[in-house]
């Protein structure tokens, strides 16, 4: 199960890409870009100019990367180390992100915060802004005046990327402070960054400095003369100021949030099912996408009771077999971003034009299944291995995955997945030939 970025994603960020992408013109700057950047060339210079860190190059940073991926659930980027006095670090790229951090954040932050700082540029990975944040940084940096658009179109994308960019800085120190334990280790490196060289410890004074943040952020709200003189001095940065980044991860650890992504992060740590999940998606997310592969990506995020149910009405722009409409627990009164339990029913309901058209084909053709894949979750390998057979599939076989340690464990026999030839999501109705393989995967007690 892949980490679900809602988990930690701030609702500023959230609202702030959407806003971006509302833009007209963010398309037409979308396509320039992509254009004219290269993430080869990218990671080109970074092997010729700045220091692979790895398992035989400064191993010590390497480990800490690596323990810090395992937790959030990616893969382990390449990380590089750049000869340059400010302190620094930045994650780039697209399919194959990379961290850069420089030899002036080594000099500033000891090395027993080095793992905080690699915990949020992690998270802008698990958090998918890679791509958008090095995009901002390619727009930001004058290189879009290279590329023959207006400045009626550049220019406010400018803008809206300085704030997402900003905004998205909240999520990625969330991340920092669930891979943390707490917000003390964010907190410190936020007061390093504002002025603490990494030889003064004893006189830090974290209640001051916390202080210091409130008193901020009672100062840009008491009128509209000072927000809009924050607004001034702020909207062009692409960072958050040191002390509303802490003065944000604290507020969020007193929330009930916080609790929901504690228990959530634990869980995933250990492997097990969280009780509640995220919504990381709206009501308009999945509509037109194929059941297929929505059903994949709800599975990805942990969901396991998804239905199925045909509609004969569509529209102009649905597809056989797109989702039309997706309730959550026969309701479509929710939001992005809110906590449901994780055994709550997801029903999609997708678009089927002629029902009695797939009844005589089915007859002629395949065999209809009976059931969806997420039907046979849970249920007892032997009841669905004869049932795949009395249907009339001829190559049906099950598979024990031995990933239980407890005899007594209720899942033992339980069916993990159901695998048609290569799919192991599917659905109710759709035409299958009987030769093909099934696979049936079960949980069942490691072996000795």
């Amino acid at each position: 199960m892949a980490m679900n970025q809602n988990v930690f994603l701030h609702e500023t960020d959230r609202a702030a890409m959407d806003a971006l992408k509302a833009i007209p013109g963010f398309s037409q700057v979308t396509k320039a870009f992509m254009s004219g950047w290269s993430e080869k060339m990218m990671y080109m210079e970074n092997l010729a100019s700045y220091v692979r860190i790895s398992e035989d190059q400064l191993p010590r940073y390497h480990a800490m990367l690596k323990e810090i991926s395992e937790k959030l659930g990616i893969e382990t980027p390449d990380l590089f180390l750049k000869l340059d006095v400010l302190p620094n670090a930045y994650t780039a790229g697209d399919t194959k992100p990379f961290i850069v951090i420089t030899s002036g954040l080594l000099e500033t932050i000891p090395d027993e915060l080095i793992p905080c700082v690699l915990a949020h540029e992690c998270g802008h990975i698990v958090c998918h802004h890679v791509l958008y944040r090095t995009m901002g940084s390619w727009i930001l940096s004058g290189a879009m005046a290279l590329i023959p658009l207006s400045a009626a179109l550049i220019w406010p994308v400018m803008n809206a990327f300085r704030r997402w960019m900003r905004c998205s800085e909240l999520s990625a120190d969330r991340a920092a402070v669930l891979c943390m334990g707490g917000p003390d280790q964010l907190i410190e490196m936020c007061m390093r960054f504002a002025g603490f060289t990494k030889k003064v410890n004893d006189e830090m004074n974290v209640e001051a400095f916390m202080k210091q943040a409130e008193e901020f952020s009672q100062f840009t709200s008491d009128n509209v003369f000072n927000k809009t003189m924050e607004h001034l001095r702020f909207s062009q940065a692409t960072h958050p100021i040191h002390a509303v980044r802490a003065y944000e991860c604290r507020k969020w650890t007193q929330s009930d949030d916080y609790l929901l992504a504690k228990e959530y992060f634990d869980a995933y740590q250990r492997n097990e099912k969280p009780s509640r999940l995220p919504v990381s998606w709206n009501k308009k997310s999945f509509t037109g996408r194929s059941t297929k592969e929505t059903m994949k990506a709800l599975y990805d995020l942990g969901f396991e009771h998804i239905a199925l149910t045909p509609s004969s009405q569509g529209s102009l722009f649905i597809k056989e077999n797109d989702v039309l409409e997706t309730l959550i627990n026969g309701s479509g009164d929710y939001q992005e971003g809110n906590w449901i339990d994780a055994d709550a029913k997801i029903e999609l309901k997708y678009y089927l034009p002629d029902s009695s058209a797939l009844s005589k084909k089915s007859r002629s053709n395949g065999i209809s299944l009976k059931q969806s894949s997420a039907w046979y979750t849970g249920r007892p390998y032997e009841e669905s291995e004869k049932e795949f057979v009395k249907a009339g599939f001829r190559d049906v076989r099950s598979e024990a995955v031995y990933d239980l340690d407890d005899p007594a464990d209720e899942r033992r026999g339980r069916i993990i997945r159901v695998s048609l030839g290569n799919d192991t999501v599917f659905r109710q109705g759709e035409l299958v030939a009987p030769d093909v393989e099934i696979v049936i995967s079960y949980h069942d007690i490691r072996k000795d």
